[in-house]
Formats: C-alpha cells, sequence, structure tokens
C-alpha cells in the first residue's frame, strides 16, 4: 500500500476515491475521521503497488479549486457590510451618551 495523496481537503479525498474507483484503481482512505481538524491530512494511498503510477495519473487529472476567503463570498459582502454599519451607530450612540452626561 503507497500513499498518493495527503491533503486536508476532504472534497479532493472524495474526488480522488471516485475518479480512482471509476478507473479500477483500489484505494484505501486513512484518517478520513481527523479530516475536519486543523493540520490532520488524510491520506489515499493504493492498495495494490502496481497501480501507483496510473493512480498518480488519474490524480493528477483532478481540478484543485483553491478556497476562497470566507469574507470573499457575496453573502459576506453584504452582510459584513451591515454589522459595520450597525457597530459604527452603536459605537456613535454609546459615544454620545456617555460624553453627554
Amino acid at each position: 500500500m503507497r500513499p498518493i495523496l495527503s491533503t486536508t481537503d476532504l472534497s479532493l479525498v472524495e474526488s480522488a476515491q471516485i475518479a480512482l474507483d471509476a478507473a479500477g484503481i483500489q484505494c484505501m482512505i486513512r484518517n478520513e475521521n481527523v479530516a475536519g481538524l486543523p493540520g490532520s491530512p488524510t491520506i489515499v494511498a493504493v492498495v495494490d503497488d502496481t497501480e501507483y503510477e496510473r493512480a498518480l495519473a488519474v490524480v493528477r487529472t483532478l481540478q484543485v479549486n483553491p478556497r476562497q476567503p470566507w469574507w470573499d463570498a457575496s453573502w459576506a459582502r453584504r452582510t459584513t457590510r451591515a454589522w459595520l454599519i450597525a457597530l459604527l451607530i452603536l459605537v456613535a450612540v454609546l459615544c454620545g451618551t456617555i460624553f453627554l452626561r
């Protein structure tokens, strides 16, 4: 058994598993239960060492889309802006009540 992929991206692990199964290559996944923990990679390994090169070729064909930061999401821009405006209003009100005493 030889590892072909080690990543913390669970969607990439599942994509690799599906692609390898479609190619008829048996694979094994290790550390799947800790994939959500930071710094805990999940490992995909081929069962038959003779399939290693073919499995690497299959995994290399997968398209990896980098995760975008949450603040770049369309919902976050609207929500963040609304929260910032509400926070500024709250600070202005609190400052006004403190200084007007």
